[in-house]
């Protein structure tokens, strides 16, 4: 791999590095970065590895402020000179999560490439090493400069701004909701000829949160209550609809309607594809229509619960946070 400089590998924990305690019999995250890259041996000879880790835990355990410092830490080491690209690795459950922050912070061109595990360390097939070595592979390739941060997983190259973990289990676990990337298969990477192409990355962010958000999510029957008990130290609020162009439940609408006249409320859908619309009423009959909602667009609510999260760190105008989510919402992707 000639010229190819610095991989920097950043552990996290996660199934990856996850082993069984033979005399327990409990297992977690042992271990460190540096065996996890001792795991895949010669990298090339102008291509070196350099472990780090930023903690261990699994990925459950970690909350938003965590998941944003360690996209900020991806950025950061990839702005180090020197730097081909860095692969964070990382537990599945949040994955996503973090991915996706880290493409909303990432301001240089190299990548920054997410992957992970299904299957334990210890176990007799682990996927991590293939996800491993495909993952430097990637982060080290031309071709996927400048287009974001990035997950690779079972063989897939998938944009961080649309991953998703769609199967509990399976050893391919993610999907693009955006349209996979490409792929790769024994070293070699496949990009698929107009994914980059559609890919229009919002303006990068600090890399700071608001984590006063909630998220509330809107099912059959629901009532005012989960809007009504919010706390005081709340600055903005995400509805995941029903599985449509944003219907809630009756009962729901006024105290929508209310929250939204005190702090900036998004409408999201349950449904992962589709975009709603940039006005947001509600579907049939319309009751929203008048109620100054967000739309989420093509984000999943999770999604938009961290983009929120974002905007509110950097602003608390309320035309201001309209207008930066909005332009952020609509970036980074092709209507699905």
């Amino acid at each position: 791999m000639p010229g190819r400089g610095v991989i920097k590998l950043l552990a996290t924990g996660g199934t990856i590095a996850t082993t069984t305690d033979l005399a327990t019999g409990r297992s977690g995250p042992s271990l460190s970065a540096g065996a996890l890259a001792a795991g895949l041996g010669a990298a090339g000879d102008d291509l070196e590895l350099v472990a780090e880790e930023l903690t261990n835990s699994p990925s459950w355990a970690l909350g938003p402020e965590q998941m944003a410092g360690i996209a900020r830490a991806a950025r950061d080491a990839a702005r180090q000179p020197g730097v081909r690209g860095v692969v964070v690795m990382h537990g599945t459950t949040t994955l996503e999560y973090t991915a996706f922050l880290a493409d909303l912070f990432l301001d240089v061109d190299t990548p920054v490439v997410f992957t992970g595990a299904m299957r334990r360390a210890d176990d007799a097939d682990p996927d991590g090493p293939r996800n491993l070595r495909d993952a430097v592979q990637v982060a080290a390739s031309d071709e996927v400069r400048g287009v974001g941060a990035l997950v690779v997983f079972a063989g897939r190259i998938l944009h961080a701004s649309g991953a998703w973990k769609a199967r509990r289990i399976d050893l391919d676990a993610f999907v693009d909701l955006r349209g996979q990337l490409g792929q790769i298969s024994n070293g070699l990477i496949d990009l698929a000829p107009t994914s980059a192409a559609v890919h229009r990355r919002p303006e990068p962010f600090a890399g700071q949160i608001d984590p006063n958000v909630a998220l509330i999510k809107a099912v059959p029957g629901m009532g005012a209550w989960p809007l009504a008990v919010l706390p005081e130290e709340i600055r903005g609020a995400v509805v995941e609809a029903l599985p449509g162009v944003g219907g809630i439940p009756p009962g729901m609408v006024q105290a929508v309607v209310e929250a939204a006249q005190r702090i900036p409320v998004v409408l999201a859908s349950r449904a992962p594809y589709g975009r709603l619309p940039e006005t947001s009423t509600g579907g049939t009959g319309e009751p929203l229509r008048d109620a100054r909602l967000l739309s989420a667009g093509s984000l999943t609510a999770e999604q938009a619960y961290l983009l929120l999260m974002a905007v509110l760190a950097e602003t608390g105008s309320s035309g201001e946070v309209a207008a930066r989510f909005v332009t952020a919402a609509q970036s980074g992707a092709s209507p699905r």
